[in-house]
C-alpha cells in the first residue's frame, strides 16, 4: 500500500517544529512497538529508534548490514504510536537515496538518522564530500515525494577516533557538519559529543541545529543551544543488563 504521503507531510513539520535550540527535542530512543509504546506514554513527543538496539533487537549486528529487518521493524514501531517517528537507519543500508526514502516513508517514519562511517572498514570515515553528496541526494528524493522529512546526519568524528576526545577531532567535526548542512540536512550529530562547553563550541561553528548525547544535567546543554538530545542505544543496554541480572537471580533461586 503506498504511504499516505499528506499524513506523513503534517507528521514531519510536526518533527521539525519540535527541533528548538535552546530547549531541545529530548529523545529517549526506542527498539520495537512495545518500547515506542512505553516512550510515548511517558510523554515522549516524538518517537526515536536507535540501530544498535533495533539490531540487537532482530538479532543482527550494527554494521549497516540490517536492511530489510530494519525497515520492519521500524514500521511495526510507527503503527504502535500516533507521534512523529525518526529513524536511526546507520549509513542507508546501502541503498540509492531515491530507495532509501521510499522505503523510509513506506514504513512510516518522517526522520532518519544517517552515519558517516565506511561500514566496508569499520573503523575508518566516509569521505566527507562524497557522503555529502548522498545525503544531497536525498534532501532531492524527500522533496519530490513532497514529504520534508528531518535528515540527521550522524558524524562519526568522535567514536572512530583512538582517544574519543572531541577537542581532539573538533575541527574536522566542524567541517564535515558544515559540509552536510550545505548538503541540505536539517540536524548534525556528533556522536559522543556531551561536554556542555564543547557543545557550546561547536553550535557557534556549525550555524545550524545539533543534536548531541545526554550529560547530568541537561539543561547545560539546553543553554549550549542544541536543538535535540538523543539517548541512543544506551535504555536498550540498561534493560539488558537489568534483565540478564534478574534472569541470574531467578535461575540460582532468587525468586525476588
Amino acid at each position: 500500500m503506498a504511504p499516505d504521503l499528506a499524513r506523513l507531510e503534517a507528521a514531519a513539520r510536526r518533527l521539525r517544529e519540535l527541533h528548538r535550540p535552546g530547549d531541545p527535542l529530548l529523545l529517549v530512543n526506542a527498539w520495537d512497538a512495545e518500547s515506542a509504546k512505553r516512550a510515548e506514554a511517558a510523554g515522549s513527543q516524538v518517537v526515536a529508534t536507535s540501530s544498535a538496539a533495533v539490531a540487537g533487537a532482530i538479532g543482527r549486528s550494527d554494521d549497516n548490514s540490517a536492511g530489510p529487518g530494519a525497515f520492519s521493524a521500524l514500521a511495526a514501531i510507527v503503527k504502535a504510536v500516533t507521534v512523529p517517528v525518526t529513524a536511526d537507519m546507520e549509513g542507508g543500508y546501502g541503498l540509492a537515496a531515491d530507495d532509501f526514502v521510499e522505503a523510509l516513508l513506506s514504513a512510516g517514519a518522517v526522520g532518519c538518522n544517517i552515519e558517516d562511517t565506511d561500514h566496508a572498514r569499520s573503523d575508518q570515515l566516509l569521505a566527507a564530500e562524497e557522503h555529502a553528496t548522498y545525503l544531497a541526494a536525498v534532501r532531492v528524493a524527500a522533496a519530490a515525494r513532497g514529504v520534508p522529512i528531518v535528515v540527521n546526519a550522524r558524524i562519526d568524528t568522535i567514536i572512530r577516533s583512538a582517544e574519543r576526545d572531541p577537542e581532539l577531532v573538533f575541527d574536522e567535526t566542524v567541517r564535515r557538519a558544515r559540509l552536510y548542512l550545505e548538503a541540505g540536512v536539517d540536524c548534525v550529530y556528533p556522536i559522543g559529543l556531551r561536554d556542555p562547553a564543547v557543545a557550546r563550541r561547536f553550535v557557534a561553528a556549525v550555524d545550524g541545529w545539533v543534536n548531541v548525547n545526554p550529560s547530568a544535567p541537561l539543561s547545560a546543554l539546553a543553554e549550549a543551544g542544541v536543538a535535540r538530545i538523543s539517548f541512543g542505544a544506551g535504555p536498550f543496554f540498561w534493560l539488558m543488563g537489568d534483565f540478564q541480572r534478574r534472569a541470574g537471580a531467578a535461575l540460582a533461586g532468587d525468586a525476588t
